[in-house]
This record gives structure tokens, sequence and C-alpha cells, in this order.
């Protein structure tokens, strides 16, 4: 009896014990919680600020006007301004643009930094009240060896997350003791997971061209998330426009082409970006009213995950994963794609801001050249869309076809330099004048070859390849008695070939200083006997020519009395 009186005094002692303890731990934690919601909302409001600072260095960016009033922000967090104030000074707008690149560095070192404390505070809170548990738990001889090994695995565990989020994988426990640590480490494995996949798709490479961006990245996000189609949409104005998608399985047949597009306010995307959703998740498209759905559905997709794309804080576009499958994506799917998107939507960015950038330099070429040649705009325009028509008749790739179109007009954009003498002359040109007017070749090209060159840094050496072999081979023949270089046949590339025929059928039926353009029909009788041409692009040119004519029809530059029907003629230069 008085053996169990003194357990039972020994258990109420270690129950007194606990229960001080368990109000020193709950008093300990209240005081926590708020000191870590003070914590938080100072982190969050420092996060804001950073923010803000983010968006006045953009806004820099655009408008250098504005420059001086970033400076007390950069010196508010340390940042020397001595050579910003002296570019401004200068209005030495490259100093300026490197300035700024500097600072947005130091801002996010700056974030980094904060953000990382933050964590740690946060860790070693948890860690003392893991701690104080511990010393509870104390009194629990039996379970003094658990306590110790887990509580201690549990905080190198902590440290370990705190000092490698999103840099390198975190380790594992090893040698598995209890059923607590194998639940961390499948944490770990699912973090891990995540943790790689944004490494992943952070090393995909910045392309050029849009085409090779939906290829590259629907091959990654296809095979990863196993869906069959990988598309975007791009906004522009108030619509948002699709762009052609990429299917994983070869030969899939496409209802929603490139091009298709609808105001951006009447479909649910406009929702997407106007409440600034990060996901949205359709499992069943047979129950969505509208055309675009309706489209998918008819190419045998059943289930649909889209993300904006968003840049600078502006939705740009947006990405959609499509299965055959209804009920294919979960809740995780649409934050992991969430999460990819971060990542993808600026080398989207990049890809669109080169093709701009290129567009608009063979445009403004386009135009110079205009000033000093004969020939008008709805030359080049009707030159450009022959070979659309042309290019997408032999069933060429999209993103050829689309260059084709966009770089015909650069065919002859090495004319100016050629002297108004020659350039103008109202006749046929001599022999020594031939020669000189046949360099305007090779001219154009070496423009172009300069542009690539000048720009390595920022494009590939492909990425103006088929403006070359436009301007290069327009002028061969496929006979072989073409010039610059005199080549036959399939040595032509096929981008000249096109332009070739396109070129000279206008030619034919353009009005000249030195001829009266032929009839619709007479040019195309000269162009389907000539043995200048492919025969497949002239086999092209005939089965198309209703789509020829209206183009001819829509643009044409010439009245019916000014037209020439001799029996044979030259289309002239």
């Amino acid at each position: 009896m008085s053996e169990s009186k003194n357990n039972s005094k020994e258990i109420f002692s270690e129950i007194k014990f606990i229960r001080i303890s368990l109000l020193f731990l709950t008093f300990f934690v209240l005081f926590a919680e708020v000191f870590l919601g003070y914590m938080i909302y100072k982190k969050r409001t420092e996060y804001f600020q950073i923010k803000v600072v983010f968006d006045k260095i953009n806004s820099v960016f655009l408008d250098h006007s504005k420059a001086e009033g970033l400076i007390e922000v950069m010196e508010r967090y340390g940042f020397e301004t001595s050579e910003f104030i002296k570019a401004i000074n200068s209005n030495d707008s490259q100093t300026i643009a490197k300035q700024l690149r500097d600072f947005a560095s130091f801002m996010r070192e700056y974030e980094a930094k904060s953000m990382q404390s933050g964590f740690k505070f946060f860790t070693w809170v948890i860690t003392v009240i893991l701690i104080s548990m511990f010393l509870i738990l104390l009194n629990f001889r039996s379970r003094y060896n658990f306590v110790q090994s887990f509580s201690t695995k549990l905080y190198e565990i902590l440290k370990k997350i705190s000092e490698s989020l999103y840099i390198e994988n975190i380790p594992i426990i090893q040698s598995e003791t209890f059923k607590e640590e194998s639940i961390i480490n499948a944490l770990i494995k699912e973090a891990n997971m995540r943790n790689g996949i944004v490494s992943y798709f952070r090393e995909l490479p910045y392309v050029d061209t849009i085409e090779e961006y939906i290829k590259l990245v629907g091959e990654q996000v296809c095979s990863f998330f196993e869906v069959e189609r990988f598309s975007l949409a791009l906004i522009s104005d108030d619509e948002v426009i699709a762009e052609e998608a990429y299917f994983s399985e070869p030969g899939q047949r496409a209802f929603l082409h490139k091009g298709f597009r609808q105001k951006l306010g009447e479909t649910s995307l406009g929702k997407i970006a106007k409440e600034g959703l990060k996901y949205r998740i359709i499992n069943d498209l047979r129950a969505v009213n509208s055309k675009s759905a309706e489209l998918i559905v008819k190419e045998g997709f059943l289930s649909n995950l889209t993300v904006p794309a968003v840049v600078g804080g502006e939705v740009i576009g947006f990405f959609f994963l499509t299965s055959k499958e209804v009920n294919h994506f979960t809740e995780e799917d649409g934050k992991l794609f969430h999460i990819i998107s971060l990542i993808l939507s600026p080398k989207l960015f990049y890809a669109l801001a080169i093709q701009n950038v290129v567009a608009n330099f063979g445009e403004s070429l386009v135009k110079l050249s205009e000033y000093r040649d004969n020939e008008t705009g709805n030359h080049i325009r009707r030159v450009s869309t022959y070979s659309k028509i042309l290019a997408e008749a032999m069933k060429l790739e999209p993103r050829l076809v689309r260059e084709i179109y966009e770089f015909a007009p650069l065919h002859d954009i090495g004319k100016i330099s050629i002297p108004d003498s020659i350039l103008l002359k109202p006749g046929k040109l001599d022999d020594d004048e031939w020669k000189v007017m046949k360099t305007h070749v090779m001219i154009g090209v070496r423009i172009i070859e300069d542009f690539v060159e000048n720009s390595r840094k920022i494009m590939s050496g492909n990425s103006l390849k088929t403006a070359i072999n436009l301007i290069r081979d327009h002028h061969e023949k496929w006979d072989g008695s073409g010039y610059p270089f005199g080549k036959k046949g399939e040595e032509i590339s096929i981008e000249g070939r096109i332009l070739a025929v396109a070129d000279v059928f206008d030619a034919l039926t353009s009005k000249r200083p030195y001829k009266k353009p032929f009839s619709f029909e007479k040019a195309v009788e000269i162009i389907g006997r000539g043995t200048h041409f492919d025969p497949r692009v002239v086999d092209a040119f005939v089965e198309n020519i209703e789509k020829i004519k209206a183009i001819y029809n829509e643009l044409k530059d010439v009245e019916s009395n000014e037209i020439s029907e001799p029996d044979k003629e030259k289309a002239g230069n």
C-alpha cells in the first residue's frame, strides 16, 4: 500500500509538472503567435513595398524621364546612386538602363535575404516550441530516445529547408525508425519533385519564334502532365487570338486553327484575366457552350487546364493543356502548371519581342525602299500574299509560311544601293547597267547578314535565314539560267522558288516605265509554259489560281485599258 501511494505521488507529481509545463507552453505559444503575426505583417508590408519598387523600375525602363523620381528609393535601400545621378544629368540612356538593371538585381538580392531571414526566424520559433515540448517529454523516460532523435532530425530538416528552398534538393531522413519520419520523408520527396520541375523548366532555352516556343514547351508539358495537346492564345487589344497548337500524337487533325479569335470580354478567359485567377479547370468540354470548346471537342479532346501568361503583372495570353479524358486534371495540376507558367511567361515574351523586332526591322527597310523604287505598296502586298498562298498549298511548316509572308517584301531591298539613273531608267538597261542592277541581290543579302551578326547576342543566327534565302534565290531559275549563282533545280531554296513565281507573275501583270502590264490570263499562260520555275510550285500556282485572282483583283494597280497582249515579252527584272 505504501509503495502504491508512493507511485501515486510520483504520478501526480509528474501530472502536476506536465500541467504547469503545458500552461507555460500555452502562454509561450500565444506570445509566439502574436509575435509571428506581427513579423508576418511586417514582412508582407515589406514585400509589397519591394513590389512597388520593381514597378517603379519597370516604369523608368519604359520612360527614362521618370528616372529622377527613383533616386530617393535607391538611397532608402542603400544603393549607391552617384553614377545613376550622373547618367541622368548627362541624359546617358545606356548608363541609366545599366544602373536600372543593377538596382533590380540589388533589390532581388535584398528581397531574397529578407525572405530567408524571416523564414529562419520562423524556424527558430518553431524549434523553441519543440524544445519546450521536449522538456515535458523528458519525464516520460521510455520516450526519451524517440524525442531526442526525432527532434534533432526535425530541426536539421527545417534548417535545411530554410537554406535550400528552390535552390537544391532537401535531404531525406536516413534509416527511418518511426512512422513520423516516414511521413516527413514523403513530404520531402514531394517538395524535391516540385523543386526539380521548377529547375527543369527554368533551364529551357530562350527561342526566337513563337513556333519554336510552342514546339519546345509543348513537348515538355504534354509529357509531364500526360496530355496530348498544348496551345496558347495571345491578347491583342480586346481580342484573344489562337496560335498553332502542339499535338503529342503525329497526324492529329486540327479544327481550332491559328488565327481563331474571340472578344476577350465575351469569353471565360476574360474572367481569368480580370479576376487574376491562377488557373481554371474544365472537366468536360462538352458541357461548355462556346465555339472554341466545340472545335476542340471535334478534335477529340474532352478536358482542359488553363493558366494565364503574366509578364510584369499584365496578362499577355493564356496557356492551355488539353486531354482526351474527362476529369483528367486535379487542383494539384492547376497549382503546379501555374508555378511553371511563371517561368514560361518571360520566355514567351522574349520570343514575341524578338519576332516583333525582326518584323519591324523588315517593315522599316521596305518603306525605305519604296521611297526610291517604281514598285508600289500594293506590289509588295501582292507578292507577299501570292507567296503565302503557294507556301500553304505546298504544306510547308507554319513557321516557314509565316516567314515567307513576312520577309517576301524584303526581296529587292538591295535596290536601295542602285543609282537612280539605272533603277528608274524608263527603258531597257544596257549590259553595264544590267551588271550593276544584278548586284542588288548580294547587297540585300549583306544588309540582312550584317543585322544578324550585330544582333547575335540576342537572337540566333537562323532567325533571318528565310529572309536571306528569299533575297539570294528569287532571281535563280529552275533551268540554271538565273543569277547571281546560276543555281539549278533543288539547289535553289524552296523560299526562292516560291518567290520567283510570285514576283515574276506580279511583274508580268504590273505596269513599268518600260512596258505595259499583261492581262491576268496571259501572265498565267507565261508562268505555266516556262522552264524557269519549279514545276511543283507552278502546279500549286495553277491549282490555287482562284485565290491568286482574288488577290490580283483586290490589289491591282492597273486599269483594263492599260493592259498589253503581246505574244511574248520578258517580265522585267
